[in-house]
């Protein structure tokens, strides 16, 4: 079973700056196109994690020709428990990853030059899950339960700041055998994973989704600033190319990009693949709410502001940040930046 990597951004921090020491992007490489057009550009996606239908989208761009279409020879890397995708995008080694837009954040006000260029889901997917006679209705109800979950993750000072309640963390070891033997025990979890596995153990968990709480980070795909400068016509390619690829995979056929995904990575089976697509539909995730004006692709600079005085009130964020700072939302199609303006 799956669960994106969760790390120390104190860590990740430290580690990406010394590596500004080597930083550097590079020229691409050029493939030859086939059939003896122009050269495409060379470019690695590495994922957070081993390949998951959560990362469908850039496997259906990819299987379906729509990289090499815009130009791009892409390399999709997964991901994994030391693969540190901000470092080595710091380093020139890759050129895009993906994370959430609060890593980003502060990622970005310690100095690391990473922004954000699009968004692959536009709600989180992190949800708390609990035993279905735990007595919880809501996030006030949480109030000194044992929540296993990522120490220092930023929804947990949000929630408890917004509820007045007092969370007891005890650290997420990404299994679920603690879960299934202790019915007090509430934890963090990816509302299209951890579900799945337990409704094949016979328990239908409870579900609070922690956007629902008001803090709802983006799922991104990001670059650095000196790669946005250097190949800003790479930037958008890559982009309007993912975003298609999100869109078919979403809407449309896409059992050769399964096919792929279950090619690399094992553990994923036909049926946890159409219940992680069905979730992502049914909890909005990736096409977002279109009553608010959300589409695939978008980051609302307006949603970002609110991010940062979120984080800011939470005191972890501690210095003023501005939305350039952490968002270029240029490369985006036209239609999609329009209706990310302010409403």
């Amino acid at each position: 079973m799956k669960t994106p990597v969760r790390r120390s951004l104190l860590v990740l921090a430290c580690a990406l700056a010394a590596s500004l020491l080597l930083a550097g992007c590079g020229d691409k490489a050029a493939a030859p196109a086939p059939g003896g057009g122009p050269a495409l550009t060379k470019v690695v996606l590495q994922t957070d994690w081993y390949a998951q239908p959560e990362h469908g989208g850039f496997y259906q761009a990819l299987v379906k020709g729509y990289y090499r279409a815009a130009g791009l020879d892409v390399t999709i890397e997964q991901g994994g428990p030391n693969a540190m995708p901000g470092q080595n995008i710091v380093r020139g080694n890759t050129q895009f990853s993906i994370g959430r837009s609060d890593d980003l954040i502060l990622a970005a006000s310690r100095g690391i030059p990473l922004v954000m260029v699009g968004a692959l889901m536009q709600r989180d997917p992190q949800a708390l899950i609990f035993h279905p006679d735990a007595a919880i209705h809501g996030f006030k109800d949480l109030d000194g339960r044992t929540v296993m979950a990522s120490p220092g993750a930023s929804w947990i000072g949000f929630v408890e700041r917004k509820y007045g309640v007092k969370l007891s963390i005890t650290p997420l070891d990404y299994g679920l055998s603690r879960f299934l033997a202790n019915k007090d025990l509430v934890q963090q979890s990816f509302i299209t994973n951890e579900p799945y596995y337990l409704h094949q153990q016979g328990l239908d968990p409870g579900v609070l989704l922690l956007s629902d709480a008001g803090f709802s980070p983006y799922r991104v795909w990001y670059t650095s600033r000196d790669f946005i400068k250097q190949h800003p016509e790479v930037v958008r390619a890559f982009t309007e190319a993912s975003i298609r690829g999100w869109s078919e995979y979403l809407n449309g056929e896409h059992r050769e990009a399964d096919a792929m995904i279950q090619s690399l990575n094992h553990s994923i089976t036909p049926e946890f693949t159409t219940y992680c697509v069905a979730a992502m539909k049914k909890y909005l995730l990736v096409a977002g709410d279109p009553a608010r004006g959300e589409v695939i692709g978008q980051i609302d600079p307006v949603r970002i502001e609110e991010e940062l005085k979120q984080l800011t009130e939470i005191g972890i964020l501690t210095q003023p940040m501005q939305v350039s700072d952490v968002l270029d939302d240029e490369f985006l199609p036209a239609a999609v930046r329009a209706k990310a303006r302010p409403r």
